[in-house]
């Protein structure tokens, strides 16, 4: 079921989900938003919806010094609360196009059925979450934050006030490589049970040196 359902992303959502794999969320791709009078008017989906828990912890690459500091850099503080990340990916150059679909990506009624899907508050709470996160980048409370994140092959110039984060998709790749570099026995070894291709080639390209020798074969 994962593997069929990751092959229907393209390259960028595919990076994307898989950063947002190994900072400890829990990534749900392609997120269909359905069309209906009290939703959306238009059916619709959302690259990648994601959750994850301040605690998160796994032995191999799963640990505080394992997580991007661009997130935190960003704003994104990963351990104080659950976090919920509505993200648009868009693998274009035409910023002035990324940037009118971003804003189409991150309308109203798209947010609003985000915000009902993470199910973070009640549903009677949903109009104000709703209205923040129209003029805002994130909503916050004591225990859970969402946040809304572009990840872009080319940026659109930011604007103030902020409306949403942004990340290059050349740095969710370069997290993704030294990622595999920092744990490449381990990664090596189990290559071959990632649910995609593209993760696959990455594990084997980035833990080979240009000899062709593979981590097992150094002794590593």
């Amino acid at each position: 079921m994962n593997t069929i359902t990751l092959q229907s992303m393209n390259y960028g959502e595919t990076l994307v989900y898989w950063y947002l794999r190994l900072n400890g969320f829990f990534p749900l791709n392609n997120f269909v938003l359905h069309q209906h009078e009290e939703t959306i008017d238009d059916s619709a989906d959302c690259d990648v919806l994601a959750v994850r828990h301040p605690h998160a912890y796994e032995i191999i690459g799963g640990q505080k010094a394992d997580w991007d500091p661009n997130l935190s850099e960003q704003g994104i503080n990963l351990c104080d609360r659950i976090t919920g990340i509505i993200v648009e990916v868009k693998t274009g150059q035409d910023a002035t196009k990324i940037l009118k679909n971003t804003i189409n990506s991150f309308s109203s009624d798209r947010i609003r059925y985000a915000v009902q899907r993470l199910g973070f508050w009640p549903q009677e709470d949903t109009p104000v979450i709703e209205d923040t996160l129209n003029t805002r980048v994130s909503y916050q409370d004591d225990t859970f934050q969402i946040f809304k994140l572009l990840v872009s092959d080319r940026l659109p110039r930011s604007k103030e006030p902020e409306r949403w984060k942004q990340l290059s998709l050349s740095n969710v790749e370069n997290f993704i490589v030294e990622r595999l570099k920092k744990h490449c026995d381990k990664k090596y070894a189990d290559r071959l049970r990632f649910p995609s291709d593209l993760m696959q080639y990455m594990i084997w390209k980035t833990t080979t040196d240009q000899n062709g020798r593979t981590p097992n074969s150094l002794g590593v």
